[in-house]
C-alpha cells in the first residue's frame, strides 16, 4: 500500500449535523453499509490500515472505526459541537495529535471518490508538493468546471454577446470537491487551516465531486453507486494479482516440522512437538532448502547425524527407496492431521509479519488469485481464520494436473481475461525464473519467505506497493 512519505488519512466525522441528521450512519452500496465503513474501505484498498484515524466523539462510530481495523482519533466535545469551536480550533485540535509528517484530511461524506483517485492524489502530493523546490506547499481534489459564470449582475468568465466563448476556451475554474485535502502537519498547524497558499489541484470525476450536504445529495449518490462500481470493475479487470501463500502470505515450516517429525515416528503425537528445541531450529533454519517433500527425510538425518554442512550439500539428485517412502507416509500422515486435528494443524500455520495488509488487499479486490501447492480447503481457511471474509480465487494442488506449473496457468489465466496489467510474488527464485517467459507479467520475491540468510530482505513496502500499482495502474 501507499508508503513512500509518512502519510496519515485522517476521517473527520462527528454524529451531529445541522442540515441531514447522523450522516456518517446514512447507508450506501449493495452491503447498506455507514458511510464512514464504505469510505474506511475505499482507504484501506490504497493505504496501510494503521495510518487511517477516525477523529470522532461517538461511540457509534469509534465502534465502525474498531471492526474495520482502523485508528480512533478521540475528539473532545467541544471540538464537535459544530456551533460552538471555529473550523480552524478543529483542524488543529485534530491534526496536532496525529503522529505523521503528512496529513490527507479525508471527509466521508464524498462516497464517489474512488481509491484510484485517492492514490492518484497521494502519488500528485509526491510529485508536486513535496519537493523542496516545488511552487505547491499543499493538495485538493477539484473539479474542472469549463462552464458559463455569472455573478448578480453579469458573466464572470466569458463574454455573453455575439462575442460568445465556446466552452473550450474557457478559464479553467476549479471546484473544490471536499474530498481530499493533503499538506504537511507543521503547515496545517502553522495556518491553522487544511490548505497552503499554493495548493496543486488534483482533478477528479464528476461523480468524485457529489458531496453530501442535503438529503437530497445522498439520494443521488446513491442512486450513483451504479455507475461507481461499473467504472471500479472495468479498471479492475484489466489487472491480476497472483500470490504464492507459503512464503508470502503464511508461513508453514512448523507445520511441515511437525508432519515430518510424526511421519518419521521421532514424535507420536503433536503434544510432543517441541518447537523451541535445537533439533527444531536447525530444521526450520533449513527450510528454504527444500523442494519435494522427500526432502525432509534427508534433512533430519542430517540433523540427527549433527552434521554442520547444509543438507543439500550431500542431497541426492533423486529419491532413493526410504525417501519414497517417507513423502507417501509424510502426505497421509498430513491427511490424518487435517481430518482428526483440523484446528491444532491449522494453527501451526502463522501470518508473517504484515501479512494482514495483504488480507486486506484480498478483502477490498476481486482480482487476486492465490497460487499455491497447497489444497484450496486449507488455504481459504486459514485466511478465513486471519480476516478473509470472501471466497478467492485459488489455483492449488489439483490445478497443476491441468497446467503441470505455475507460469502455464498464469500465461493462460493474463489471455482468457484479457489482462494488460499482472504480477507474481513468489519467495522463489526457481518459481520466479520460470515466468519470464509470459507477457504483461512482472515477478517480484518476497525476500521474507523461505530464502537463505544471504538473500533474506524485507521489502514487504516495495511488494504491497506493487500491488496496489498492479491493482489501481
Amino acid at each position: 500500500m501507499y508508503k513512500d512519505y509518512d502519510l496519515a488519512a485522517v476521517i473527520p466525522v462527528r454524529l451531529g449535523s445541522s442540515r441531514v441528521s447522523q450522516k456518517a450512519l446514512l447507508e450506501v452500496g449493495e452491503e447498506n453499509i455507514p458511510l464512514l465503513a464504505w469510505k474506511i474501505r475505499q482507504l484501506k484498498q490504497v493505504m496501510p490500515r494503521q495510518n487511517i484515524y477516525v477523529s470522532t466523539e461517538a461511540d457509534i462510530l469509534k465502534k465502525i472505526a474498531i471492526q474495520e481495523g482502523v485508528k480512533i482519533h478521540h475528539r473532545d466535545e467541544y471540538l464537535a459541537d459544530g456551533h460552538k469551536a471555529s473550523f480552524s480550533e478543529v483542524i488543529t485540535g485534530v491534526v496536532k495529535d496525529i503522529p505523521h509528517e503528512h496529513i490527507a484530511w479525508v471527509t466521508c461524506v464524498v462516497p464517489l471518490m474512488s481509491p484510484q483517485e485517492y492514490l492518484q492524489g497521494f502519488r500528485e502530493y509526491k510529485q508536486h508538493v513535496i519537493p523542496n523546490n516545488s511552487k505547491y506547499d499543499s493538495l485538493v481534489s477539484a473539479n474542472l468546471l469549463k462552464e458559463y459564470f455569472w455573478d448578480d449582475e453579469k458573466a464572470i468568465n466569458y463574454s455573453a454577446t455575439k462575442k460568445h466563448t465556446i466552452s473550450q476556451d474557457l478559464p479553467n475554474i476549479y471546484r473544490v470537491t471536499n474530498g481530499l485535502y493533503m499538506a504537511p502537519k507543521a503547515l496545517m498547524l502553522e495556518k491553522e487551516y487544511l490548505l497552503g497558499l499554493t495548493p496543486f489541484k488534483s482533478c477528479v470525476s464528476k461523480i468524485a465531486g457529489i458531496d453530501i450536504d442535503e438529503y437530497e445529495d445522498y439520494e443521488i449518490a446513491r442512486d450513483l453507486i451504479g455507475i461507481y462500481k461499473s467504472k471500479e470493475e472495468k479498471h479492475l479487470s484489466d489487472s491480476v494479482v497472483f500470490l504464492d501463500f507459503d512464503g508470502v502470505i503464511f508461513d508453514s515450516a512448523k507445520e511441515a516440522y511437525a508432519i515430518a517429525m510424526l511421519t518419521s515416528q521421532r514424535i507420536k503425537n503433536l503434544s510432543e512437538l517441541d518447537l523451541s528445541s535445537n533439533h527444531a531450529k536447525r530444521f526450520l533454519a533449513q527450510r528454504y532448502l527444500i523442494g519435494p517433500a522427500w526432502n525432509y527425510h534427508y534433512l533430519l538425518a542430517a540433523i540427527d547425524d549433527n552434521n554442520d554442512l547444509k543438507f543439500d550439500s550431500y542431497l541426492p539428485d533423486e529419491a532413493g527407496h526410504d525417501a519414497k517412502i517417507f513423502q507417501n507416509a509424510f502426505f497421509a500422515t498430513r491427511q490424518v492431521i487435517r481430518n482428526h486435528f483440523w484446528d491444532d494443524w491449522l494453527s501451526l500455520n502463522t501470518l508473517y509479519d504484515r501479512s494482514n495488509e495483504l488480507i486486506d488487499i484480498i478483502n477490498n479486490n476481486s482480482n487476486i488469485v492465490i497460487v499455491t501447492t497447497k489444497d484450496a480447503e486449507t488455504v481459504q481457511a486459514l485466511l478465513e481464520t486471519n480476516g478473509l471474509n470472501r471466497p478467492i480465487d485459488i489455483f492449488d494442488t489439483e490445478s497443476y494436473e491441468e497446467f503441470g506449473c505455475k507460469s502455464y496457468f498464469m500465461d493462460d489465466y493474463i489471455r482468457k481475461h484479457s489482462i494488460t496489467r499482472a504480477v507474481f510474488i513468489d519467495d522463489s527464485k526457481k518459481h520466479i525464473a520460470k515466468c519470464a517467459w509470459v507477457d504483461s507479467l512482472k515477478t517480484i520475491q518476497a525476500g521474507w519467505g523461505y530464502v537463505s540468510p544471504e538473500d533474506y530482505i524485507d521489502n514487504k513496502s516495495e511488494v504491497i506497493s506493487a500491488i496496489i500499482e498492479t491493482i489501481r495502474g
